[in-house]
C-alpha cells in the first residue's frame, strides 16, 4: 500500500510539472526546421523565437536602426540609384523588414531596387515590384528542375554565398531559399543568384545562423 502511495504521488507530481511547465525541452512556439513545409509561406523571424533578437534594421557597424529611419536610408538609395525610379515605388518597414510594391521599369530594376534596401540594412526583404516591361522571362523558358539546378550553380560558383547551407526550392518559377547563413550580406547574394539563374520571384526564408560566423 505504501509503495502504491508513492508511485501515485510520483505520477500527480508529474502531472503538475508539465501542467505548469509542459513538456520538458520544448518551446511552445518552436518550429521544427525538419518538417519545412515549403507550401507555408514560413518566416524565422515571426514563427518561433529564432532570431528574435533582431527586431530591428542594423547598418554595417551594427547601429541599431528603427524602422523610420531604416525607411528613410531606403528611400535614399532609390533616389540616388541611376537604375531604379524610385518616385514610383512605395517602400513600408516593419520591424526591420521592408516591402517593396509599386512599379518598376524592367527586371533589372527590380533585383537592384531590392539589393538597395538589404544595403540600407534591412534584415528582410519583400521585393512585390511590377514590371513595366515583361521582356525578360527567363523561367519561361526552363522547367522547375531546370531552374532549380541554374540557382544551384550559381550559388555555388558565387564567392559570396556557402551554398552547403541552403536549400531551394522551385515551384511555377519562384524560387524559395531556406537554410542558415553568416551574415546580412550573404542572404542579399543568395537571392540576387537565384535571380540571375533566371527565378520569376525569389521568396527568402534565409536567417543568420550566430553558429555559423
Amino acid at each position: 500500500m505504501k509503495l502504491f502511495t508513492n508511485v501515485q504521488r510520483l505520477s500527480m507530481a508529474f502531472a503538475f510539472l508539465m501542467c505548469v511547465g509542459g513538456a520538458p525541452g520544448l518551446a511552445q512556439s518552436q518550429v521544427v526546421y525538419d518538417d519545412y513545409d515549403p507550401s507555408y509561406d514560413y518566416d524565422p523571424y515571426y514563427d518561433d523565437y529564432y532570431g528574435s533578437d533582431y527586431d530591428y534594421g542594423y547598418d554595417y557597424d551594427d547601429y541599431i536602426l528603427t524602422d523610420s529611419e531604416l525607411r528613410k536610408r531606403i528611400k535614399l538609395n532609390l533616389a540616388m540609384s541611376p537604375f531604379v525610379d524610385g518616385e514610383d515605388v512605395r517602400i513600408s518597414v516593419d520591424h526591420g523588414v521592408a516591402t517593396l510594391s509599386g512599379t518598376v521599369e524592367d527586371r533589372s530594376a527590380m533585383i537592384d531596387a531590392g539589393e538597395l534596401a538589404y544595403d540600407a540594412g534591412a534584415w528582410k526583404v519583400r521585393n512585390k515590384l511590377s514590371q513595366r516591361e515583361m521582356g525578360e522571362r527567363p523561367w519561361a523558358d526552363m522547367r522547375d528542375r531546370e531552374l532549380k539546378q541554374e540557382i544551384r550553380d550559381e550559388l555555388e560558383s558565387s564567392p559570396f554565398v556557402n551554398s552547403d547551407q541552403i536549400s531551394v526550392i522551385v515551384k511555377n518559377g519562384v524560387a524559395t531559399l531556406y537554410g542558415g547563413v553568416e551574415n546580412k550580406g550573404e542572404i542579399a547574394d543568395a537571392i540576387e543568384n537565384a535571380y540571375e539563374a533566371g527565378a520569376k520571384r525569389v521568396k527568402s526564408r534565409l536567417w543568420v545562423d550566430p553558429d555559423l560566423s
